[in-house]
């Protein structure tokens, strides 16, 4: 006849000594034991009618104390009460260590990015773009937000053009960001080219008149410039050196000599010389440099680039509007206007911020108090 053998009651004084086998301690939880010498605590439960074990930690001397397995095992059960599995949520809470919130992320990389920034206009608009627009992503984890969620986002500012576009470049940085601290996979989900060109609608074009100055499309600029090219007048030459380095009308027709550095290809121009008042220092793209060097060397006065008849006065701007009249035939057309043609271009054609094309047209960004303190009027 054999014996039947209960099993002891695990206590706080024998749950390191007992032999192999499996211990019930109450709330659904046991203590397992096995045959090499491994103890551990666990966590039993049912789940949609699949029985589940949940590991808790180490029953030896270095692990969990019995009182310590209990209080755990209660909380799991509090969690299946209201309806969570005890196992996916430890799981989330392990993902959520190793990656952290889209929002709190991104509000410390806006505090960091924001000192870059000098007027308050850009650095409100990053503010916004931060805290309101991107809200529905504050609360996933960097590691787990997809196209899908961008996309999401941008539909909902899409029809604003400059907002849209702002708000898909600061997303692409934060998670650049995210990417080289290692919180997220390699892949960014705001890439345009890979990720949200192929998905998202094209937006509808700003067009090209922008306050009074009516401007060429950009799209027909380059038969102009071929046209343009082909007219050996100097007023031609001054109308491509206009819109090749994006100056204003007035500024070319008073470039002078002194002003140019043939050697390295800048052009420097003091606070007078400008519409705001503040100095200007522009690259000379190749085209022009070489057209100015060869001009420098048969130039007719020592002082102006673009000499008039009297050659101590600079040409008229009259000349360079009758050129572009002549080849586009389109008499409401301004020269002024070519620099509205690249701001037009920059916003639909390429991914340069705001900042930098206006950097490129020599304005000065931000709100009127920024703008005051930048001495313009």
């Amino acid at each position: 006849m054999q014996l039947r053998t209960e099993k002891p009651n695990i206590t706080a004084k024998n749950y390191l000594t007992v032999g192999p086998g499996e211990y019930p301690c109450g709330n659904n939880l046991y203590l397992i034991v096995t045959p090499s010498g491994g103890r551990r605590w666990a966590f039993r439960y049912q789940r949609n009618g699949v029985v589940k074990k949940m590991g808790l930690g180490s029953a030896k001397p270095a692990g969990l104390k019995l009182s310590e397995a209990k209080d755990k095992a209660i909380d799991a059960l509090r969690l299946l009460a209201k309806g969570t599995d005890p196992r996916e949520h430890r799981d989330d809470q392990k993902r959520r260590e190793g990656s952290r919130l889209f929002g709190e992320f991104a509000e410390e990389w806006r505090q960091s990015y924001e000192t870059g920034l000098k007027h308050r206009a850009a650095r409100n608009k990053l503010k916004r773009i931060v805290q309101v627009i991107t809200k529905p992503l504050h609360k996933l984890r960097l590691d787990e937000i997809e196209t899908e969620h961008v996309v999401a986002v941008l539909r909902k500012v899409w029809h604003q053009r400059e907002i849209s576009r702002d708000t898909r470049q600061r997303l692409k940085k934060i998670l650049d960001a995210a990417i080289a601290l290692n919180l997220r996979p390699k892949h960014n989900p705001a890439d345009w080219d890979s990720r949200l060109k192929p998905i998202m609608p094209k937006q509808l074009k700003r067009g090209t008149i922008r306050g009074s100055h009516k401007a060429l499309d950009y799209q027909d600029l380059p038969v102009f410039m071929q046209k343009l090219a082909a007219n050996p007048e100097q007023s031609a030459r001054a109308l491509e050196v206009t819109i090749l380095s994006l100056a204003r009308t007035i500024e070319v027709q008073n470039m002078r000599w002194p002003q140019l550095d043939l050697e390295s290809g800048l052009w420097d121009l003091g606070n007078p010389d400008t519409k705001n008042e503040r100095p200007k220092r522009t690259p000379l793209p190749k085209q022009t440099l070489i057209y100015l060097r060869e001009a420098y060397d048969s130039r007719v006065s020592d002082e102006f680039v673009f000499a008039g008849r009297s050659l101590d006065k600079s040409i008229s701007n009259m000349t360079m509007l009758k050129h572009l009249k002549e080849i586009t035939g389109d008499k409401t057309l301004t020269v002024h206007g070519f620099r509205t043609t690249f701001r037009t271009w920059a916003q639909e054609e390429t991914d340069f911020e705001e900042e930098i094309v206006e950097h490129c047209l020599h304005h000065i960004t931000g709100d009127d108090a920024a703008r005051r303190d930048a001495g313009i009027r």
